[in-house]
């Protein structure tokens, strides 16, 4: 953390070697999340460029440097919804309007250890679970992507998306609930398969 408050600081100041280190160790991260949350359709590289040339023009800005996740996760996630505007697509979804989330509502994702590692290795796996994390609800989505893949805190997604944490965390068990329901087909497939 204090080599990332220390590029940002540089950064700040306009050091462009520092900018240039900041987004190495943070671009995999970028793209990870935008991948998650675009139409195959997209192009994933220019949304990711715009998402650094908005870091680079208000970096100068930024205070908290203990924020910065979360603060390039916003950025992040506006820009690929300002982009979807841009072209003429109706945004369906707004992180701020409540969707009736029973605030209480809580379930686990199964543990994901139980399942065969050959399976879990399996690129036609990966494959199935990517076009179902795709196929998800944008809200959903955009909630799940950002918790278990992005490992960001509840906190973390409650900041950048501006709902209430339990709000977050209703979303998020809705989200694993239904990607573990549309994950659960691929097993019956397999399993009528092999019979």
């Amino acid at each position: 953390m204090q080599i990332e408050h220390e590029l940002i600081r540089r950064c700040q100041e306009g050091d462009k070697i520092a900018f240039a280190q900041l987004v190495r160790a943070n671009q995999q991260m970028v793209f990870n999340l935008l991948y998650r949350l675009i139409p195959d359709w997209m192009d994933l590289e220019d949304i990711a460029q715009d998402v650094w040339v908005k870091v680079y023009q208000s970096i100068g800005r930024m205070k908290n440097y203990a924020s910065f996740k979360t603060w390039l996760h916003r950025i992040a996630v506006n820009t690929y919804y300002d982009k979807m505007r841009k072209l003429g697509h109706r945004v369906e979804v707004s992180l701020d309007e409540p969707i009736n989330d029973d605030e209480d509502y809580v379930i686990d994702m199964p543990d994901t250890k139980s399942l065969p590692e050959e399976l879990i290795l399996d690129a036609e796996w990966k494959d199935y679970v990517d076009k179902k994390m795709k196929a998800l609800p944008e809200q959903h989505r955009l909630i799940l992507v950002m918790r278990d893949v992005q490992n960001l805190s509840y906190d973390e997604i409650a900041e950048v998306t501006g709902l209430s944490l339990g709000t977050v965390k209703s979303r998020i068990a809705r989200a694993r609930e239904k990607l573990v329901s549309e994950l659960s087909d691929y097993f019956k497939e397999v399993k009528a398969d092999v019979s």
